[in-house]
């Protein structure tokens, strides 16, 4: 709702009406007693100085009860004094919230009926500014998530070190036991396996360097093995219980289709690799 100038001529301004400053003093104190000790609102709170917010809402409801200067931009002042919060999760609700504690403060204050329905209505039409703060928010985090998923390798966003660490123990424990592979680990030395899986998934899920030919890497590494009967049917079990191992970690399905998308391309060379058998 809002006041014309005739209005406000004959009836006064809002503010005069509910009392002037000493009453615009008492509500201030009121509302912040209430919103801060709300368990919704508290946390937004948190780290700022009470008195200077009270000082700056004094000056706005005596800006707003009696007349906003039209050199201000309202959305503007008013999405900027609350940009920190909206990054923080505040909201339309929370905006709701402080709203009734507005009036039960003015309530309480003895306000009457029809001032408190003017103050809403002046109040009132800035929900829309909360509404589309937590829209701004809500895209802001996903550029951010968007731009660091970007910066990040595929090892970083599987847990780096960590997370690769466990997954070659699941991984192994996994192989070593099926009974279509477990030959081609006996009298090999797990432990230093391990190693160099650990090194090749760093390697394979950060940058190939230029300079490594993975495929003659990948022969030279499996070349006994082609010589034991390894080939793509072998790569294929592996590379089930690769996905079941990622899955068993709660990898996520996205980021899991990733790892996958670098590791399959290595097939043809188990497909080669039983046909070169005897040839270095």
């Amino acid at each position: 709702m809002t006041t014309t100038a005739a209005e406000e001529k004959k009836n006064g301004y809002l503010l005069d009406r509910i009392g002037g400053e000493p009453a615009l003093e008492a509500a201030v104190d009121e509302f912040y007693s209430r919103v801060v000790s709300d368990a919704t609102l508290g946390h937004f709170f948190d780290g700022i100085t009470i008195e200077q917010l009270k000082e700056h809402q004094r000056k706005f409801l005596r800006m707003a009860f009696t007349r906003i200067p039209e050199s201000i931009d309202v959305v503007k002042f008013m999405h900027s004094k609350h940009e920190r919060l909206f990054l923080r999760g505040l909201n339309a609700e929370h905006f709701d919230t402080v709203a009734g504690h507005f009036v039960g403060t003015l309530e309480a204050l003895g306000v009457g009926p029809s001032e408190i329905d003017e103050a809403v209505g002046v109040v009132g039409p800035l929900r829309p500014i909360f509404e589309e703060g937590a829209a701004w928010a809500n895209k802001h985090a996903e550029e951010e998530k968007k731009e660091e998923t970007e910066d990040k390798t595929l090892f970083d966003r599987l847990g780096g070190e960590g997370a690769i660490t466990a997954a070659v123990d699941e991984f192994y424990a996994r192989v070593v036991v099926d009974n279509d592979l477990e030959r081609f680990f006996v009298g090999v030395p797990l432990d230093v396996l391990k190693e160099h899986q650990r090194k090749f998934m760093k390697m394979a899920f950060t940058s190939v360097p230029e300079d490594v030919d993975v495929e003659k890497y990948m022969f030279t590494k499996h070349y006994r093995f082609f010589a034991m009967g390894l080939n793509e049917s072998h790569f294929d079990k592996v590379a089930g219980h690769f996905v079941s191992t990622l899955q068993h970690l709660e990898v996520s399905q996205n980021l899991i289709d990733e790892a996958v998308g670098n590791i399959a391309p290595l097939r043809p060379v188990f497909e080669k690799g039983i046909k070169g058998r005897g040839k270095k």
